[in-house]
C-alpha cells in the first residue's frame, strides 16, 4: 500500500510509516534505510523527527585500526539515535505491525 489507515492517533503521536528511502554515510561506510516523519509530544511541546528503520549497509565496517574509525563511530551513533519506533526492522513494517507500534507508544505515553 501507499499508506496505512490513520486508525491510531493520539495527542501524543503522529507517526508516518517509513515509506521513504534515504542514503546514509558514516565515515567511509555507505548504506540506506527506510524512514518516515514523526511528530511526538503535545501541541505546545512537539518534537518533529525522523522515524527510521535499521540501516542496510552496502560496505563493511571499517577496520578499528583505520584512521576513519573514530569518525565512523561518531556518525553511526548519531544515525542509530534516529532508530526508535522501527528498531529491528530493515524494511517497513506491515500495516498490522505499524498499528501495534503506534498502540504501544500511546500506551507508554
Amino acid at each position: 500500500p501507499d499508506w496505512y489507515d490513520d486508525g491510531i492517533s493520539s495527542e501524543f503521536l503522529l507517526l508516518h510509516p517509513p515509506f521513504s528511502v534515504e542514503l546514509v554515510q558514516a565515515g567511509t561506510r555507505h548504506g540506506w534505510r527506510w524512514y518516515g516523519r514523526s511528530y511526538t509530544g503535545t501541541i505546545s511541546h512537539s518534537c518533529v523527527g525522523t522515524a527510521s528503520c535499521e540501516i542496510n549497509w552496502l560496505d563493511p565496517e571499517p577496520d578499528r585500526e583505520s584512521s576513519d574509525y573514530e569518525n565512523y563511530e561518531q556518525k553511526l551513533q548519531q544515525l542509530e539515535q534516529e532508530i526508535n519506533f522501527y528498531r529491528g526492522y530493515l524494511q517497513p513494517p506491515t500495516e498490522g505491525e505499524y498499528n501495534r507500534i503506534c498502540r504501544e507508544f500511546i500506551d507508554r505515553s
